[in-house]
Order: C-alpha cells, then sequence, then structure tokens
C-alpha cells in the first residue's frame, strides 16, 4: 500500500477559501461601513450632547462665576478655542472639557450626515435654550432632530 503524501492544500483548495473570502468581503464591507459611520455620528450626537449638558449645569451652578451669556460653538475638524472669560469657556474648562491651555479637542466625527455642526445657546429670563444646526443643508434637520431626541 502506497503512502500519500498529504502535507499541504491543493491549488484548487486554496483558490476555493479565497474565492469565499472574496464572497464574504464583498457582501460583508458595505455593513461594516454603514456601522462604522452610525457611530462616528453617534459620537457626534454625545459630544454634542457632552457640550450641551456642561453649558446647562454651569449656568444652574451657584457658583459659577461667570453669568449664563448667549453664544455659540462650532465643532468641526478643528480644535476649538472659547475666548477666555466667556461663559462657553468657563462652563466648558469647568466640566473638564478644555485642556490646559483652553482649546476644545472635540472634532467633527461624521463623513457623510452633515460637515460640521453649530450649537447656539441664548438665555430667557435664566434659562438657556439651544439651537443645532448643521453646515450640510440636506441634513441640518437631521442633525437637529437627532439632538431633540428623534431616533431615526
Amino acid at each position: 500500500m502506497k503512502k500519500m503524501n498529504n502535507k499541504g492544500f491543493s491549488l484548487v483548495e486554496l483558490i476555493i477559501v479565497i474565492a469565499i473570502m472574496a464572497i464574504l468581503l464583498v457582501v460583508l464591507a458595505p455593513q461594516y461601513l454603514k456601522y462604522v459611520e452610525r457611530s462616528r455620528n453617534s459620537t457626534d450626537l454625545q459630544n454634542a450632547a457632552e457640550i450641551v449638558s456642561a453649558l446647562q449645569i454651569y449656568a444652574a451652578d451657584p457658583d459659577s462665576t461667570v453669568a449664563p451669556a448667549a453664544g455659540s460653538i462650532t465643532i468641526g475638524t478643528a480644535d476649538q478655542t472659547p475666548a477666555t472669560g466667556s461663559f462657553a469657556a468657563a462652563a466648558l474648562a469647568d466640566a473638564g472639557l478644555l485642556d490646559a491651555s483652553g482649546v476644545l479637542h472635540t472634532r467633527r466625527q461624521s463623513r457623510t450626515n452633515w460637515e460640521d455642526y453649530t450649537i447656539t445657546w441664548t438665555v430667557n429670563n435664566g434659562n438657556l435654550n439651544f439651537q443645532y444646526s448643521a453646515d450640510n443643508e440636506a441634513s441640518a434637520d437631521l442633525f437637529s432632530n437627532r439632538m431633540l431626541g428623534a431616533t431615526n
């Protein structure tokens, strides 16, 4: 009886495995990219909510040193530096969102739904009212609606 020398895979077996992997890649890659983009969008919403929360908490704090004042902050691909002594700078520094030199390192993550986004607030009888907008006109309402609690 002859023994066969089975020390590896045949060329046909390797080609079949590569073909199966290519098919899986073609099917799964778009879903993975959608998942990554949803994660980026969620990060933007979380960052905006964190900024809003910091402003609201600072405005409600009786020990705050800077009175609430209207303003806005735009989150884009570059770092932001709120004006020194401003309500935004004091609130974000108090929340630990600014570094030692007063720079906010929060940046826009989304690559498809909106461009830079802006959080604008006004003060009315001591309460802060927020408006949300995105530079991409087609999705400005999308960002605002999501910030106001929409889930789709």
